[in-house]
C-alpha cells in the first residue's frame, strides 16, 4: 500500500489483489471490495473511517473521510512519538538553519498565542516528544473548512507521520526539511493572529494546532539525528 501524492485528499492505493491472484488481480480485488462495504456491527470510538473505490485494474484506493481526518489531528495530545535514536548522530548541519529556523517561529507563534489568549501552554520549555498545548482541548479547529495551504501542510505532517512509523529506512533530516518548507509557506498565507483572531478566533486556534504538530515533529526529527537540541529562540 502506497500513498497517492494528492493534497486534496488522504488516499492510499492497495495492491494486495495483485499479490494474491496475478493472473486475475480484479476478481479478487472485487471479492474485497464487496467484503469491505459489509457494515460493521461494533465500531470503535476512535475509529478511522475510509471510502473504498475500486479500480478497473484491480487496485483498491482507500481515501481518509474528513471527519476522521479532523478526529486524528485532534487525537495529537496523546501521540506517541516512535522515537528511533541513531547510533550515529551526526553534527553535519547542511541547510539545517531552515529547520532551526522553523522551529523557532513554531515556537514563537504558540508563546505569542498564549499572550493573545488563543492557546495555554502546559510545555512552556518545549519538552521533546510532549504535545506543548493545555487548552483548548481538543482543539476546536479541524471540523472547519480547510483551505489549500492547511491541507497541504497536513498532508505533509501525514506524510511524516507515514514514514516515521512504517519506514525503517527514513532519512528523518529531509523529513524535516520538507515538512520545514510546507510549514513556512502554511505560516506566510495563513494568519493566524490580527483580525482573524479576533473575528474567528477558533480558526485562529485550528492554525496554532498545527503550528504546534509541526513544532513537535521537527523537534523529533532533529533529535534522531542530531546531538544538539533545537532552540526555541533565535
Amino acid at each position: 500500500m502506497f500513498r497517492l501524492p494528492r493534497i486534496e485528499s488522504i488516499t492510499y492505493r492497495c495492491a494486495i489483489a495483485f499479490q494474491l491472484s496475478p493472473d486475475s488481480p480484479f476478481t479478487v480485488a472485487e471479492r474485497i471490495f464487496n467484503t469491505l462495504k459489509q457494515p460493521l456491527t461494533t465500531q470503535p470510538d476512535l475509529c478511522l473511517n475510509f471510502t473504498v473505490k475500486l479500480l478497473d485494474q484491480g487496485w483498491l484506493d482507500f481515501t481518509l473521510c474528513d471527519r476522521s481526518l479532523s478526529l486524528w489531528l485532534q487525537c495529537w495530545p496523546t501521540f506517541s512519538y516512535p522515537q528511533k535514536n541513531s547510533p550515529l548522530k551526526s553534527t553535519n548541519h547542511d541547510n539545517s538553519w531552515i529547520i532551526q529556523y522553523t522551529y523557532a517561529r513554531c515556537c514563537a507563534l504558540l508563546r505569542l498565542g498564549e499572550q493573545e489568549g488563543l492557546i495555554k501552554l502546559k510545555n512552556k520549555q518545549f519538552q521533546p516528544y510532549t504535545w506543548s498545548l493545555l487548552t483548548p482541548s481538543p482543539i476546536p479547529s479541524f471540523n472547519l473548512e480547510l483551505n489549500e495551504i492547511e491541507r497541504s501542510l497536513i498532508s505533509q505532517i501525514i506524510t511524516t507521520v507515514d514514514r516515521l512509523v512504517n519506514d525503517s529506512k527514513v532519512k528523518e533530516i529531509k523529513l524535516a526539511l520538507r515538512l520545514s518548507d510546507s510549514f513556512l509557506n502554511f505560516e506566510r498565507y495563513c494568519l493566524i493572529f490580527g483580525e482573524i483572531s479576533r473575528n474567528k478566533p477558533q480558526i485562529s486556534q485550528a492554525r496554532l494546532g498545527l503550528v504546534a504538530i509541526t513544532q513537535m515533529l521537527l523537534q523529533g526529527l532533529w533529535l534522531s539525528q542530531r546531538e544538539q537540541p533545537l532552540r526555541n529562540r533565535l
